[in-house]
């Protein structure tokens, strides 16, 4: 086996995430043109996200064992024909309640990719295995960089329907590649395949561990922000800041390419400077995304600069922590459990992600979006608590 096969490993781990992660990620840059076309006020605006994290949540535990008994390379193929199917599906009828229902088929996909490719970089990866997750976790923004840029360039000239259709086509072409060329590490295949139950009960025994509850708190606060930011940036910046789309757009996509510098950063900085230690920088990220919260609060006009920079900012907080969650929920897992845990982890902050973005859109609908990003800011502050209990509990050996 050549070193540098575990490098091609994570190029395509990095390929099948942004190809499942250009819709879910990109959504916001047509939110504006979905709006128009179905009459959409902030609160439902807010379910179309929220019907995404709902589909991941409902399915990501089940995806999670699912990737432990039948391989990382079966649900790579399958979350991409399922997303893809669903994209397609849901832009045939320009109906909101049909639109809701595939967006939640489509989430149910989604949430099979991160367990899947997270098993990969375990047992390709034995040293710098944050820095390796944070490269996987780069796939997420990269495809929300493309589909801020590409989705609604399709959208104006050919309205949404077409841009979803086309982020379906990518994901099943590229989903499809990307599972034929997958190949596991030499010696995974001569491991005993664990029974079902045991698989089961081992997810269970993760799920009511109270390190894994801690990490999970932290992450829910995060995943909330992030969510919301990747779905109201571009309307609140048209609404306060009074910019056209296509800057609004272009202010989500800095924001994305933040979140794929950031998720390189903060997992080598785990790595390296805090020594294996992913919570740490999680509170600190906590920190550092409420700072960006309040600025953009506080934002109502501006040259194009300061608004990338809030947009950057937003993008290497809010939205780079994913490298960190991964890489500790299959710490705690280990080669046998790795997709459950991450399953686990996963159910809590997409249920999380479904419950915060109708929220924000109800309360912008009510009191502004001033208010709206400062309480939002407030509850970031938050996580450092659960995250500081996970980094004590994490270095604490479990009794025997």
């Amino acid at each position: 086996m050549r070193l540098h096969s575990r490098y091609v490993i994570l190029s395509l781990t990095v390929v099948v995430q942004a190809a499942v992660s250009l819709v879910q990620q990109g959504i916001g840059s047509i939110v504006p043109f979905i709006a128009v076309a179905l009459a959409l006020d902030h609160t439902r605006v807010g379910l179309m996200v929220a019907a995404i994290s709902a589909g991941a949540a409902s399915f990501t535990a089940v995806s999670g064992v699912a990737v432990d008994y039948f391989g990382e390379r079966a649900i790579i193929f399958w979350t991409g024909l399922a997303t893809g199917l669903a994209l397609i599906a849901g832009a045939l009828i320009p109906h909101f309640g049909w639109l809701i229902f595939w967006l939640f088929v489509f989430g149910i996909g989604y949430g099979a990719s991160t367990p899947a490719g997270g098993r990969a970089i375990l047992l390709w990866f034995t040293t710098n295995r944050g820095f390796a997750m944070g490269v996987r976790q780069t796939g997420v923004p990269i495809g929300g960089l493309v589909g801020a840029l590409l989705l609604p360039l399709i959208a104006a000239h050919a309205g949404y329907r077409w841009a979803l259709a086309s982020g379906g086509l990518l994901c099943i072409t590229l989903s499809t590649a990307v599972a034929l060329a997958y190949r596991s590490p030499d010696g995974s295949n001569d491991l005993a395949s664990p029974r079902f139950r045991e698989l089961v009960r081992g997810m269970l025994r993760i799920a009511r561990s109270p390190r894994s509850i801690s990490v999970n708190l932290t992450c829910g606060i995060l995943v909330s922000a992030q969510y919301v930011v990747l779905s109201f940036l571009a309307l609140s910046l048209i609404s306060r800041a009074h910019v056209g789309i296509a800057l609004a757009a272009t202010a989500l996509a800095v924001a994305q390419a933040g979140a794929a510098l950031g998720r390189l950063l903060w997992g080598s900085v785990s790595d390296h400077i805090f020594g294996g230690d992913r919570m740490t920088p999680m509170a600190l990220l906590c920190v550092i995304s409420a700072v960006a919260l309040w600025w953009l609060a506080a934002l109502t006009s501006g040259s194009t600069i300061v608004i990338m920079c809030v947009s950057a900012l937003l993008g290497i907080s809010v939205a780079a922590w994913n490298g960190l969650f991964a890489a500790v929920q299959v710490e705690i897992g280990g080669a046998d459990l790795a997709g459950s845990a991450l399953g686990v982890g996963l159910t809590a902050i997409y249920g999380a992600g479904a419950i915060a973005a109708p929220l924000f859109g109800a309360l912008v609908d009510h009191v502004g979006f001033p208010f709206a990003w400062h309480a939002l800011a407030i509850l970031t502050l938050l996580g450092v608590v659960p995250g500081l209990t996970a980094r004590r509990l994490l270095r604490t050996p479990i009794a025997t």
